[in-house]
């Protein structure tokens, strides 16, 4: 009974501090998350489930914890607004899939996406034929941008 009060306390107190700290950190939509973005979210996730759930650590440490995550992630986010080399490293960069109109092989073999894919892709985004696109990244959030022929 003691620790199903202790969750019941504890539970509430996670779920307000990281909604606090979520604030904090910014309102990115999720489809413009960088990589660290989403590493910060399941690791806030996971302290959460360990102070709540596990009961693995206290309160207290836990509270300590997503402290020290949310410094790091300004530090990266710093780290990333003052040096291009940092954030091609930390966020990394668009790769170029599509050029002229041709599909470009090297660009699908390095990240594991087929021609198919890109052409579902392609589709969604209202682009039916290969040969009207001058440009097609995909972009480091897994979105892809595109350029037209003669625009």
């Amino acid at each position: 009974m003691k620790e199903m009060i202790r969750i019941l306390v504890e539970f509430p107190l996670v779920l307000i501090c990281m909604f606090v700290v979520f604030r904090l950190m910014g309102s990115k939509e999720l489809n413009q998350s960088t990589p660290i973005d989403f590493a910060f979210m399941v690791l806030m996730t996971s302290i959460g489930w360990d102070v709540t759930i596990s009961q693995d650590y206290t309160f207290w440490f836990t509270f300590i914890l997503i402290l020290l995550l949310m410094v790091m992630i300004y530090l990266f986010d710093w780290l990333t607004s003052k040096s291009k080399k940092a954030e091609k490293i930390i966020i990394g960069e668009p790769l170029l899939l599509v050029e002229q109109g041709e599909i470009i092989e090297e660009s699908l073999k390095k990240v594991r996406v087929s021609n198919e894919e890109v052409l579902a892709r392609l589709r969604l985004k209202g682009f039916f034929s290969l040969e009207d696109i001058e440009l097609c990244y995909l972009e480091y959030n897994g979105d892809i941008s595109v350029k037209l022929k003669g625009k």
